[in-house]
């Protein structure tokens, strides 16, 4: 049975792999946006990974950030999700992850 250590490797192999994408490579803000999702999920900080905390992080807005009065996390996020689909239906296609 494999380790939750070498579950994580995999998981960062395969992150670094897709962030080397065509599709990603070129776009730093998906790619950020991804890079703390996955790194906050493998450090168990899954209940950080709020909408408010994403748009101060990664999209540097202010502390006081109101999601709705802007929509940017949930407007990236369709964008993130589309990116993914087209990379898993081409280039990823026969990725393991």
């Amino acid at each position: 049975m494999p380790s939750l250590e070498s579950d994580a490797q995999a998981v960062r192999r395969q992150l670094e792999r897709v962030l080397g994408s065509a599709g990603f490579s070129r776009n730093e803000r998906l790619s950020e946006f991804l890079r703390f999702v996955v790194d906050g999920h493998l450090e168990g900080k899954d209940r950080e990974l709020k909408e408010s905390v994403i748009a101060v992080e990664v999209f540097g807005r202010s502390p006081g950030f109101d999601s709705r009065l802007d929509p940017v996390v949930r407007t990236e996020a369709v964008r993130l999700r589309a990116r993914l689909s087209d990379y898993y239906a081409k280039e990823g296609k026969a990725d393991a992850w």
